[in-house]
C-alpha cells in the first residue's frame, strides 16, 4: 500500500493542481492570449489540474490586471485576446514560445509540459548525439559547489592513450554541439576545458584551494562584432541585417574569452573558412582586435 503524508503520494508525481500557483496560471493565461489569442476553462483545467470554479476565478483575476486584453465570446465560450493585447506577466519577444516548442520538438519535453497550445509543424536540424554521463555529470557539479579537486582519466585529442588528471572545475559550458566542464588542470597549471564525452573515468580526490576568480579567460568578456559582407549587394547585405537582427548594420555579442574559439567557429571564421560572400556572409567588424583568437582558432 501505497504511504500518503501532506498530500504527497510518495513514488508518486505530485499532483498537478499542488504544483503551480495562481502566479503560474496567470502567466499561463497571458501567454495563451498572446500566441494563440484563445483560451477556455478547459485549457486551465486540463493543463494544470485544478476545478472549473478555480479557472473561471483564474480568468476573472487576469481581467482584472489586464482588462482591456482580453474579451469573452459567448458564442463559443472562449476567451479572445482584443486586437490591443499587450502581455503583462511574460516578455513580449519569442524566445520562450520558441524554446518551449524546440525542447517538445527533441524530445527535452512533452506537450503537457509547456505553455504552448497549438503547435505548429517544427522540425529541426540533428546533429549526432553526444552523449554525457550522468555519474560524471554529479561528480562534477558537487565538485563545482563543495570545491573538490577530482581525478579523471581523459581521453584528449592530442594524445593516443588516456591519461590520469587533477582537475579542479569551476563552471560547465555548451559550445553549441557538446558540454564540457571549465577546470583547471593541476598538471599543466592551467585552466582548460574538459569535454564530458572524453571522461573515462572520474573521482573525489581532495579539496581545491583554486579560487575560480582566478580564470581570467572565464572572467574576461570581449565583443565579437559581426557586419554583413562587403561584397553582398545591397539587397542582401539588408538581409543578413535582418537576419541577425543588427543595429546600425552591426551586431555586437559578448563573449567569455574562453568560449571565443567555440564562436568564432561556429560563425564560420575558422582556417577552412572561405572568403566568398555568398558562402560567408558575414565578416568580423573587429577583425584586428580579435586576430589574436582568429589566429587561435586556426590552429
Amino acid at each position: 500500500m501505497v504511504s500518503q503524508q501532506g498530500g504527497e503520494v510518495h513514488g508518486e508525481p505530485q499532483n498537478k493542481a499542488t504544483r503551480w500557483g495562481q502566479q503560474q496560471r496567470l502567466e499561463f493565461i497571458d501567454f495563451r492570449l498572446y500566441w494563440d489569442g484563445r483560451i477556455n476553462r478547459a485549457d486551465l483545467t486540463g493543463f494544470f489540474g485544478i476545478s472549473v470554479p478555480q479557472a473561471s476565478l483564474d480568468l476573472a483575476r487576469y481581467q482584472e490586471l489586464a482588462p482591456a486584453n482580453v474579451v469573452y465570446d459567448r458564442s463559443e465560450k472562449v476567451y479572445l485576446a482584443t486586437s490591443d493585447f499587450k502581455p503583462v506577466l511574460v516578455p513580449e519577444d519569442s524566445a520562450r514560445y520558441l524554446n518551449e516548442v524546440l525542447a517538445v520538438a527533441n524530445g527535452t519535453r512533452g506537450e503537457d509540459a509547456v505553455f504552448v497550445g497549438w503547435m505548429p509543424p517544427v522540425e529541426l536540424v540533428r546533429h549526432p548525439h553526444r552523449s554525457v554521463s550522468p555519474r560524471a555529470l554529479l561528480a562534477v557539479l558537487r565538485a563545482i559547489r563543495q570545491r573538490l579537486a577530482l581525478e579523471v582519466e581523459y581521453q584528449s585529442f592530442s594524445q593516443a592513450a588516456p591519461t590520469t588528471r587533477l582537475i579542479s572545475p569551476h563552471a560547465i559550458a555548451f559550445d553549441g554541439f557538446r558540454w564540457h566542464t571549465r577546470a583547471y588542470c593541476h598538471a599543466r597549471g592551467a585552466f582548460r576545458d574538459f569535454v564530458f564525452g572524453r571522461l573515462l573515468s572520474i573521482r573525489p580526490h581532495s579539496n581545491s584551494e583554486i579560487d575560480p576568480r582566478s580564470d581570467h579567460d572565464w572572467n574576461t568578456y570581449v565583443e565579437v562584432k559581426i557586419a554583413p559582407h562587403p561584397d553582398l549587394t545591397e539587397a542582401q547585405r539588408r538581409a543578413i541585417e535582418l537576419d541577425y537582427a543588427m543595429d546600425g548594420a552591426v551586431a555586437i555579442l559578448p563573449v567569455r574569452r574562453a568560449l571565443l574559439f567555440y564562436v568564432l567557429k561556429q560563425l564560420g571564421f575558422s582556417r577552412d573558412a572561405t572568403d566568398a560572400a555568398a558562402a560567408q556572409q558575414i565578416v568580423l567588424a573587429n577583425k584586428n582586435e580579435l586576430a589574436p583568437y582568429l589566429r587561435e582558432s586556426a590552429g
